[in-house]
């Protein structure tokens, strides 16, 4: 009888292996235990390794964005610089047809232009020297 148990228990250990060996799931779970298990044991120094490797990646990440943003900054100014121009050019358009309607509005009205008092002001000027001359 002896016999009989120790055969069904090298059967049960030869299962319970073969099972192991070939059930994914099993070995997964075994897998995190034994990750779990190692955490436990190196806990502090595990901690500390990854905090290191982590400011280690947030450095290179800065590096890399701050690249990125300068080649994306360089980019998108070439970019803008001809709907800056066209812009430009829009405005002073605008502008232009804006004060030419204006001065047309106030040539109607009998209001003087800009250009029409400084040639006032420009004559006062000369004949204020003529008259100082002439005293």
């Amino acid at each position: 009888m002896s016999k009989q148990i120790k055969s069904r228990q090298i059967r049960a250990k030869a299962m319970a292996t073969a099972t192991t060996t070939t059930d994914p799931a099993r070995r997964f779970w075994l897998a995190g235990l034994g990750a779990f298990s190692i955490a436990q044991k190196r806990g502090n120094a595990l901690l500390e390794t990854l905090v290191v490797e982590g400011k280690g990646f947030q450095k290179r990440s800065e590096t890399l964005v701050r690249q990125v943003g300068s080649d994306v900054k360089v980019v998108v100014d070439a970019r803008l610089k001809p709907v800056q121009q066209r812009l430009k050019a829009a405005r002073r358009n605008a502008e232009t047809t804006i004060e030419q309607g204006i001065g047309r509005a106030l040539s109607w009205a009998g209001v003087p232009s800009k250009a029409d008092v400084d040639a006032l002001v420009t004559r006062i000027d000369k004949l204020s020297r003529q008259l100082r001359a002439a005293k």
